[in-house]
């Protein structure tokens, strides 16, 4: 196996005698594009939640490029690497794009934002800023209000904001969610961009876009670890057929 960028030993998730994430054992190689999926319920946005540091674990361990982060403050996790894109892109949507992703980038140089700097300081970002945008496809809706970006190019900014502080290990929660299928492929084709140099480990209910996309696949259900493999491995595998009801997709 390559190196490994993320591996989770056991991690569970009690809540009262309810356990929503039981004995998580996950390795995300180093380079990979790694595919979290399950029915609903199956415990996935819990397991980024404790992934992140958002939710404390009940048990195991996170390391992160062999160092320990299980148990660290949400930010620190960040900083170290690991970043989940809602937690770093708030976008501000009375700002323009250009200035969202100039705010994640003082952020990313622990600057606290420094409004009280002079303009011409702040400009120093906007070459880093337009290069994000350019990578992204944002260009030419630089200097567009960002509440006003149709909905796929408001996920293609969440993912630049998030990209400001260049992560190791990137963290993508249903970042197709409610696309129609224009956006669902333009999405896709930033994240197959984006991951070059990247890790990627994301959570996505569009089974075609895991298959296209993803270099192998995790599959959850009930809070626990059922099946990995590549995609066609899990596909075939009668315990998550029986997972998602033998859905034509499963």
């Amino acid at each position: 196996m390559a190196d490994t960028a993320l591996e989770v030993r056991g991690i569970t998730r009690s809540f009262g005698a309810f356990k929503a994430v039981d004995g998580v054992d996950l390795d995300v190689a180093t380079g990979e594009i790694h595919a979290l999926i399950g029915p609903n319920g199956a415990g996935k946005t819990t397991c980024f939640n404790l992934l992140t540091g958002n939710l404390p674990l009940s048990s195991g361990t996170i390391r992160l490029n062999g160092e320990t982060i299980s148990g660290l403050p949400m930010d620190r996790i960040a900083r170290k690497g690991l970043v989940r894109s809602y937690q770093i892109s708030s976008i501000f949507p009375d700002f323009t794009v250009l200035n969202n992703v100039r705010f994640a980038l003082q952020q990313e140089r622990r600057s606290n934002f420094d409004f009280w700097r002079s303009e011409r300081r702040l400009d120093r970002l906007n070459e880093r800023a337009a290069a994000l945008l350019e990578d992204l496809g944002l260009s030419d809706w630089a200097g567009t209000r960002a509440g006003d970006l149709p909905y796929g190019r408001k996920r293609a900014l969440e993912i630049a904001t998030t990209l400001a502080l260049d992560p190791k290990v990137l963290l993508l929660d249903e970042p197709t969610s409610g696309m129609g299928r224009e956006d669902i492929g333009r999405v896709t084709d930033l994240i197959r961009k984006v991951a070059v140099g990247r890790t990627v480990l994301m959570v996505e209910h569009n089974l075609p876009v895991v298959s296209g996309l993803c270099d192998r696949v995790t599959v959850l259900a009930r809070g626990q670890v059922i099946s990995r493999g590549t995609y066609d491995e899990v596909a075939a595998d009668p315990l998550v057929v029986e997972a998602y009801l033998g859905t034509a997709h499963a």
